[in-house]
């Protein structure tokens, strides 16, 4: 039964990019690197924050069929069988007004896949300039959960059909949102140790944030659990402020109390995403993470994180071991 699966390669294993995104089963290459921008085809996803670990290429495969690629209302698509990716870019000139430009790229991502009859986005990524820019409601980060949650209720999306997503900031310019969609719903789920974040008081700005904590999806297998970007958040208040060998620790709990929530404790964790605010973290990181997952199946990334804060934010999917 295939899966999804999100794998790491290094620069000397991805020579030919169009020779791997014509091979069945790859559905799309997620390039972290410095320039956040359309990629050379459809398929390609630059997402303008580079790895700390040397791996700049991710590859989601699923199926055993060629992809379908094409563009649409300025977004780039790639569809095998019952899983289509959509992206699309904000350009620089246009960030400056994240919270407009961000309701009108959702507006056309969600055309997209209704169009294309996969109107479920089961994981969706946010990378945007400057997140943590400007001050109270001006900062970056809230417009961008203002535009986002316009979009949403443009689309009569409800809060608890939000579903998994992260949103970090990079250190370049444009803006990249790309998803995962399907045609039939995932189940969206919170952390009992987290107060939901559409949930969140008026203190985090005039729109709480608009995901769910995970998603589960079985498309041809067994359920998969897409966790969103996960921090040192409980309830909804920041812990660990500091210290990021703590805030580790708290995110690892959290990622590892909701999995038994959803009663997946026992899945095997992949596409493990580690972003720190500061790369000289990374010996630390590397040296707390590698105790509790293994080294292929991380990928340690440089952005700035929603709250200023936070020093780490981590996703990952979590799929049932074979028996």
């Amino acid at each position: 039964m295939p899966i999804l699966r999100q794998e790491y390669l290094s620069a000397n294993a991805v020579t030919d990019t169009a020779q791997l995104l014509a091979q069945p089963g790859v559905l799309a290459l997620v390039n972290f690197g410095d320039l956040c921008e359309p990629g050379e085809q459809p398929g390609i996803i630059p997402l303008g924050m580079p790895s700390l670990s040397d791996k700049p290429w991710e590859v989601i495969r699923y199926g055993d069929s060629v992809a379908q690629r094409g563009t649409d209302e300025h977004c780039q698509w790639s569809l095998i069988e019952d899983v289509l990716c959509v992206a699309t870019w904000i350009a620089p000139q246009d960030c400056s007004d994240i919270e407009a430009a961000t309701e009108v790229a959702y507006g056309r991502l969600f055309r997209v896949i209704q169009s294309k009859g996969f109107p479920y986005p089961f994981r969706i990524w946010n990378f945007m300039p400057d997140i943590n820019r400007g001050d109270g409601d001006r900062e970056e980060y809230k417009k961008f959960c203002v535009g986002r949650e316009r979009a949403f209720d443009d689309y009569h999306v409800a809060p608890r059909e939000y579903p998994a997503a992260s949103a970090l900031g990079h250190h370049t310019q444009g803006a990249v949102i790309y998803l995962l969609a399907g045609r039939n719903s995932g189940v969206h789920h919170e952390n009992p140790r987290q107060q939901p974040a559409y949930k969140y008081p008026r203190e985090y700005g005039p729109s709480s944030p608009s995901f769910a904590r995970a998603t589960s999806l079985a498309l041809r297998s067994k359920p998969q659990v897409f966790v969103s970007g996960t921090a040192s958040i409980i309830g909804h208040n920041t812990q660990a402020v500091g210290d990021l060998q703590q805030q580790l620790a708290i995110t690892l709990d959290n990622i590892q109390h909701l999995l038994q929530h959803v009663e997946q404790a026992e899945s095997e964790l992949s596409a493990v995403r580690v972003y720190l605010r500061h790369p000289q973290d990374l010996p630390l990181a590397q040296a707390l993470i590698s105790a509790r997952l293994p080294e292929s199946a991380v990928n340690f990334i440089y952005a700035d994180i929603c709250r200023s804060q936070l020093l780490v934010e981590i996703e990952a999917l979590a799929t049932p071991s074979s028996p």
